[in-house]
């Protein structure tokens, strides 16, 4: 079976993955928007290629399961001028990784975690996992100094209903 794209299912994630990153309790002051940066500075969210249904199974009576997969990626874009601001956004951007996995993260004295997902679109669309795929990284650093630090995750769901 050819890799198929789950539109509606990329629709629900993209909503709730921005609201769900938004609700990281080390972001502060900061907003995380959907696929847009500034030239010189922001955080946003940017899917990789779609929603793909990695695998999808019919019983007898019709009822079909299907198995997601929706990549995404966290860039972290800022003028960092020294090496401790460079290990705050690295320590950002993994931690907002572990929160994401459902993991305790410690921002200054307080620990924080995760406990459940929220519905992607209604009972019979489930988030079962999301993962970090990489540690986050400099991916890139331009000649003004602006530096774009990333994190590669993936959001796995399943899907299931009557044909």
């Amino acid at each position: 079976m050819a890799k198929l794209i789950d539109i509606d299912g990329l629709n629900a994630a993209s909503k709730v993955l921005t609201n769900l990153i938004n609700a990281f309790p080390g972001l502060g002051e900061k907003t995380v928007l959907f696929s847009t940066l500034s030239e010189t500075s922001g955080i946003g969210f940017f899917p990789v290629a779609g929603a793909a249904i990695l695998s999808h199974t019919e019983d007898i009576v019709g009822h079909v399961y299907q198995r997601c997969l929706y990549p995404f990626t966290i860039v972290y874009r800022a003028a960092l001028k020294t090496e401790a601001q460079k290990v705050r956004v690295k320590e950002f951007l993994d931690g907002l990784g572990k929160w994401l996995e459902l993991q305790p993260v410690s921002t200054g004295e307080d620990t924080y975690k995760l406990d459940e997902y929220p519905s992607l679109a209604g009972e019979n669309v489930k988030i079962e996992s999301i993962l970090r795929t990489s540690p986050a990284y400099l991916a890139a650093a331009g000649a003004d100094g602006v530096e774009d630090w990333v994190i590669n995750l993936s959001l796995h769901y399943s899907v299931e209903f009557d044909a």
